[in-house]
């Protein structure tokens, strides 16, 4: 293979935004007799003229070998072996370059669905090219030669602004149907088309996902909703159909659920924008939302035994698909249970804006409005109530007391 090299001068890119603790592990492997490069997107964020938010390294020398030349650092995974180099401030991955390989080879193992169950086989950067994914994460990097390496003719992808496998799209789902998520991430992420032949392929291969250990998929989830760009995340798996693939316990034929979620991740995105904090427990409140919605008849007369029951069932029923730390499963509980608490106006309520849960609960019902607009007059009153102080929350209570009484008396 002959690769496209490009000086990086032709891209602007800026070396001031490259890690030094990445620079001093490129130096000091290339000291040391190896090559090593940054790989995927590290560099393809620069060339787009984005800030990284990783820089991943890519190298000959073995996972052994670089954990004698840096004692900062530990291997880590079975499936595939990578080193984790720690500094104060960051973490950087470092990999080896791995050559192809068959089911007979010692280092890698397919099973029999063509799924990649272990690759530590170890190779050059020509083989390394073509166990990589999409062309836009194949390229290599040098800082110091200042070179840039292209063998999939990924920057004219990036420059087309184009999702792409390398190879054929149904062997690449087969070896790792994750890979629908990560392309499907970087079309939401780099407001990107996805190739039609991958399109061909999750149409084919999407429910080989459930195949995959739930924490991975949880981990994916996680990347797709929490990175800044949920919005676009959500509308790439609902367009492709993994939506319900990820969430299949409530399937919304009508799609009466599009604009709470829509308005839910708009939110989500601008609080990634503004550095605010995001959380796991109540992103997944509202994936699974739609479900306790519908079987507890919360909107109209609230069934509490079914309120409970289909609680308790759905985080269940995600946990086979995507794991969910048992921190955030009691976190999305709380946010739904409280929900109720909201239509029980009395002396509690006052305790009950001082309650850890309080704010995420009066976020949700703000999202609630979305699809149930009679909910306006209660959020108008919490709105005022949550902000006043003790003398005036009195007042507001006593004031909701009486107009309940004059409206059971008339």
């Amino acid at each position: 293979m002959t690769p496209d090299i490009y000086n990086d001068k032709r891209f602007g890119i800026n070396h001031n935004s490259i890690s030094n603790n990445a620079l001093n592990i490129i130096s000091r492997l290339q000291k040391s007799g190896f090559q090593a490069y940054i790989v995927g997107g590290g560099i393809r964020d620069m060339i787009k003229g984005l800030k990284p938010k990783d820089f991943d390294i890519v190298t000959n020398c073995e996972p052994e070998e670089i954990r004698k030349i840096f004692r900062n650092s530990r291997i880590i995974g079975r499936r595939f072996k990578l080193v984790h180099i720690a500094f104060a401030d960051e973490i950087i991955e470092a990999t080896t370059f791995r050559a192809g390989g068959t089911k007979t080879t010692e280092s890698i193992e397919i099973n029999e669905k063509g799924r990649i169950v272990r690759d530590n086989n170890w190779g050059t950067q020509e083989e390394d090219v073509l166990r990589r994914d999409l062309t836009i994460n194949s390229i290599y990097y040098d800082p110091f030669s200042n070179e840039i390496i292209d063998y999939t003719k990924g920057i004219k992808d990036l420059k087309d602004k184009k999702i792409k496998f390398i190879g054929n799209s149904g062997e690449r789902i087969l070896e790792d149907p994750v890979r629908i998520l990560r392309a499907l991430r970087f079309a939401a992420k780099l407001n990107f088309t996805i190739d039609q032949e991958i399109v061909k392929g999750i149409k084919e291969h999407g429910n080989q996902l459930l195949e995959m250990p739930p924490a991975r998929l949880y981990e994916e989830v996680i990347k797709l909703f929490m990175t800044g760009h949920a919005e676009q995340s959500f509308i790439q798996l609902k367009a492709h159909g993994v939506f319900d693939i990820l969430f299949p316990n409530f399937l919304d034929k009508d799609q009466k659920f599009n604009e709470f979620y829509i308005g839910a991740f708009k939110e989500t995105d601008k609080r990634f924008k503004l550095n605010k904090k995001l959380n796991v427990g109540f992103i997944f409140a509202v994936l699974l939302w739609p479900k306790i919605y519908e079987d507890s008849s919360i909107s109209t007369q609230l069934n509490f035994k079914r309120f409970y029951r289909s609680i308790a069932e759905a985080v269940r029923k995600q946990q086979m698909i995507t794991s969910i730390p048992k921190k955030y499963s009691s976190f999305i509980k709380d946010v739904w249970m409280n929900q109720v608490r909201f239509n029980r106006i009395g002396k509690k309520s006052v305790n009950f804006t001082k309650s850890l849960r309080f704010r995420a609960a009066y976020d949700f019902l703000l999202l609630r409005n979305i699809n149930e607009e009679d909910l306006d007059p209660l959020i108008n009153w919490w709105t005022e109530f949550k902000t006043a102080n003790y003398d005036k929350k009195i007042r507001l209570l006593n004031t909701r007391k009486k107009k309940n009484a004059r409206k059971q008396n008339s």
